[in-house]
This record gives structure tokens, sequence and C-alpha cells, in this order.
């Protein structure tokens, strides 16, 4: 998984820097926009049952292909249904026939993402390295795809294509590696009773991703309506250079919290004791990523963009310290699952995502950029910290999380 996303991270900073480069601040500001808005369309369709079907895998795999096959199924009419609202949405707002054709496109992919669930089954298995595998070839024929899109100057409208493109061969590969492993997806079965106790569990956590997903993604959308394309492409290259780095949380945390989730029955001394060293270690990674992008951020923008994006330096500096909420997001995101406590997820994300939108309408107009990195940050420490104190079940994990702060417990993790 490592490798997959290391590659990603090159890929992100290279050919995306040259895609960037090629397409000039508007125009790739026009493109973050039509991603953006995609976005907050498609996390319904997602419906938030990612880690409950995982739990359920890890439990009992005899129920795969009624977990699997009921999950598609409900993610696949989330998808045309969302995909209906999208297209509906567009023509109501988008005034040019270029943002519509984007939009659409890239929608397009919504559906392709129905085949995660066959991630799901890996990760239940801790068996990530085939979908890695589907990543790494979708990863390299697209990225070989945009370099011979701007080797031939083509338009726009063709790297909304080159993102299509990803999921759909994303979801070959992971088709192919689950036949590979001696599955077939026409073994799947929707059944009633496991989509009603899939939608059930899962409904507080469809608010709290699109929650989550307003907040990530508002601020480029907001942008654009205040300030135009220029302005969101500045934006945007300082949000691909801090979420560069967002794999290594996905990527730790998928790969050991099943391990966690079996302390648990073994002791709640060792569950505990797992958990702590898992914020422990986000905690240090995070912050070893954000001082030095600090200090180098201007130096890394006008290297890998250019000095048309000279304004994305100083968003950088601060939006990069969202990263240490990220990383502790993810970990403890994982944590409030094992516990059942989506509901409290879905309030604090909901709560989170008002302040954000509160934020950037007031600060945008006030500091322009500068206040959607802050809106960002302050949402982001809401979200995955301050929101543990309001709750009599989360507080201990407040005192976990305070705990990797320490700078004491960072040097010993490290010299370890």
């Amino acid at each position: 998984m490592f490798a997959e996303k290391g590659l990603r991270l090159i890929a992100g900073l290279f050919i995306g820097a040259y895609v960037a480069r090629y397409l000039g601040p508007a125009q790739y500001g026009l493109l973050n926009y039509s991603l953006s808005l995609v976005l907050l369309f498609s996390v319904i369709a997602y419906l938030g049952m990612d880690s409950i079907v995982i739990r359920e895998l890890v439990r009992d795999e005899s129920k795969r292909d009624k977990l699997l096959g009921t999950a598609f199924v409900l993610k696949l009419m989330a998808a045309t249904s969302i995909f209906l609202v999208l297209i509906a949405f567009v023509e109501m707002t988008a005034t040019d026939r270029v943002t519509r054709s984007l939009i659409y496109i890239i929608g397009a992919g919504i559906f392709f993402e129905t085949f995660n669930v066959i991630d799901f089954f890996f990760q239940a298995r801790v068996a990530s390295k085939y979908v890695v595998w589907s990543q790494m070839a979708a990863l390299a024929f697209v990225s070989v795809f945009r370099v011979v899109l701007i080797f031939n100057e083509a338009p726009l409208v063709w790297f909304a294509w080159a993102t299509a493109l990803d999921f759909f061969i994303l979801a070959i590969g992971m088709i192919f590696f689950y036949r590979h492993n001696g599955y077939s997806i026409f073994a799947w079965k929707f059944d009633r009773k496991v989509a009603r106790e899939l939608l059930t569990a899962s409904w507080p956590l469809i608010f709290s991703a699109m929650a989550v997903t307003v907040y990530l993604r508002i601020d480029q959308v907001m942008i654009k309506w205040m300030l135009g394309d220029v302005a969101t492409g500045n934006y945007g290259v300082a949000v691909r250079l801090s979420e560069l780095w967002n794999f290594i949380p996905v990527a730790i945390c998928s790969s050991v919290f099943p391990a966690i989730l079996n302390a648990r029955e073994i002791s709640s001394e060792l569950y505990h004791t797992r958990l702590q060293r898992l914020y422990d270690l986000m905690v240090g990674l995070s912050l070893a990523i954000a001082i030095p992008m600090t200090f180098l951020s201007d130096w890394i923008v006008i290297l890998l963009f250019g000095d048309a994006y000279t304004s994305a330096g100083e968003i950088l500096m601060l939006y990069i310290w969202s990263s240490v909420f990220v990383f502790l997001g993810v970990a403890n995101g994982k944590w409030i699952i094992s516990e059942n406590l989506q509901k409290f997820r879905m309030v604090t994300m909901m709560t989170a995502c008002v302040i954000n939108v509160v934020l950037n309408y007031v600060l945008i107009k006030f500091v322009g950029i500068t206040g959607a990195a802050i809106s960002t940050l302050v949402s982001y420490a809401f979200a995955t910290y301050f929101s543990l104190l309001f709750s009599a079940r989360t507080r201990p994990m407040f005192l976990y999380l305070s705990r990797s702060f320490n700078a004491l417990r960072l040097i010993k993790l490290f010299r370890k």
C-alpha cells in the first residue's frame, strides 16, 4: 500500500504539476471545481458503509456474497439517483458548456466506484495488495495518458476523461483480482434483511460522510463562486500538495486496525495500548511532514508549479497543518466505528461542516483564499479533537489524543 501511495505521491507531484503548468491557474481551477462539485454529490452514493461491511466480513466471512452483493446493489442505486440529481443541479447553475461537460464526465466515474466493495473484502482479509496492484495499473496508465494529452495540446475536457478513466481501470483491476483469488462477482446476492441491517448501521455514517466531504471540498466550490477560477487554481495546488500525504494514515490504519480489533477480544489493556501507539505514530508522522513543508512551501510551489501559482505557497503554509488532524481523524474514525459511535460521529461531522461553511463565507470575504485555509484547519481540529470533549464515552479518547502531542512521547517513539 505504501509503495502504491508513494508512486501516487510522485505522480501527483510531477505529473500533477505538469498538468497544472500546462492548463494554467484558470483552467486548472475549473477542473478542480468540477471534481470538487462531483465529490460533494457522490459522497451519498458511497452510503458510508465501508467500515461497517469490513467489520462484518471480519466477524463472519461466510456472509461474503450477501454482504458484497447487497452493498454493491445499494451503492449502484444510490449512484444512479445522485447522478440524476447532479445533472439537474448543473443544468440549473452552470452557464457554459465546458463546465457542464467536465462535471458530467467526471460524474460518470461514480458508477465505477460501486465496485470498491471488492476493496472491503480484501481489507477485511488484510490482503490489500490486490487492490494496490489495480491502483498501480490505473495510476501508470492514466499518468501516461495525461502526458500524451499535454504533448498533443489536448483541450481541458480530455483531462476530465482521464479522471473518469482512472475509476474505470481501477474497477476492472479489482474485478480481475477478485476472480483471480477464486471468487466471482456473479455469486453476489442481494438480501433485503442484510440491506436493512447495513443501512440501519450506516445511516449516521452517510450524513457523517456528507459532512466530511462538504468541509473537505466546499472551500474550493465557494472560492470559485466568490473569487473565480484563478483563485480556485492556486488554492487547488495548495490542497493537492497537502493531501498528497493523506495516503499514509489510510495505508497504516487499513493494515493494522484489524489487529487492533482482535486485541480488543484479548484484553482491554492491549486494545488501548495499541490505540495509543497508533495515535502517537499519527501525530509524529504528521508533524514530520508539516514542519518542513511550512518553511519550504513557497520554494516547493514555484519549483513544481511555476510562478503562476505563487499565491499557493502562502496557503500551503497554513493548510498543511490540517494534516495533523487528518492523520488523527483517520485513526480515531476507526475507533469510533469499532465502538458503534456512528451517531456521535454524524453530529460532530455535521457541526464541523457548519463551522467550515460559515467561516469560509466570512473569511473568504475579508482575507481571500487564506481565509479558506484557516476555516479548514479550525473545522478539522474541532471534528477530530475538540469534539471528543462533548461526550462521556469519547472523553477518554480526548486524553489519548492529547498524550500523543507530548513531545517526550514522540521522541521516545521515534527512538524506538
